[in-house]
């Protein structure tokens, strides 16, 4: 058996599919739970040479390799289903889910009767390069607890700001936008640097509150 057709065996544990581009993806079951990587991507590769050695001892060749992955990615857009593949916001089925980043690959399923930790969600995540996890949400909290950091004029204000989070919180637009007026000395850099820490907050700046 040459080494290209030991990649391909090892890789018949990995579920594969393609996004509406072409790219094909791979899902695999690592440590007990459900990871998604372009089979292109280093981490994928890695996996594949990890298997490799634990079974050969040895390294794939770059030929064998490459040879292997060309053949994946045929499978993957020509046998397997096409899926929607997300960066950290999803939406299916009326529900959002907001990808912890974390290395359980978990993240929050929100609904109207509120959210819970999905472990394994009918949503496919890709990670960027540099993309940072987010903490696990606690119950019991309140978004009242956000308008000391924000210096808003008046209560209205503060339900615009909410509403654009809110708003904000979607997988698809159309997205309101933030738009901030206030003298000079009122805290409205303050209030957009505030906001402007994660990678969409800066790209949906929304609703029109005033700072004080």
């Amino acid at each position: 058996m040459s080494s290209a057709d030991v990649l391909l065996n090892i890789a018949t544990a990995a579920r594969l599919f393609h996004a509406s581009d072409g790219t094909g993806f791979a899902d695999l079951i690592i440590d007990g739970h459900r990871e998604t990587w372009p089979l292109r991507s280093k981490r994928f590769q890695a996996w594949l040479r990890q298997q490799y050695y634990e079974r050969t001892w040895d390294a794939p060749n770059p030929a064998a390799l490459n040879a292997a992955l060309n053949a994946l990615e045929a499978q993957a857009q020509f046998d397997g289903p096409q899926r929607k593949v997300s960066l950290r916001l999803a939406e299916h089925d009326g529900l959002i889910y907001l990808d912890l980043a974390d290395e359980f690959w978990r993240c929050v399923e929100i609904g109207a009767n509120g959210w819970r930790i999905a472990e394994d969600p009918p949503v496919r995540f890709r990670r960027s390069a540099g993309m940072q996890p987010l903490p696990l949400p606690v119950r019991g909290g309140s978004i009242e607890a956000l308008a000391p950091f924000v210096n808003l004029a008046t209560d209205n204000d503060f339900v615009l700001v909410v509403a654009w989070l809110l708003g904000a919180l979607r997988a698809g637009g159309p997205y309101p936008l933030l738009a901030m007026a206030g003298e000079q000395g009122s805290a409205k850099t303050v209030l957009s640097k505030a906001f402007a820490g994660g990678d969409r907050s800066q790209r949906r700046a929304g609703a029109g509150p005033a700072a004080r």
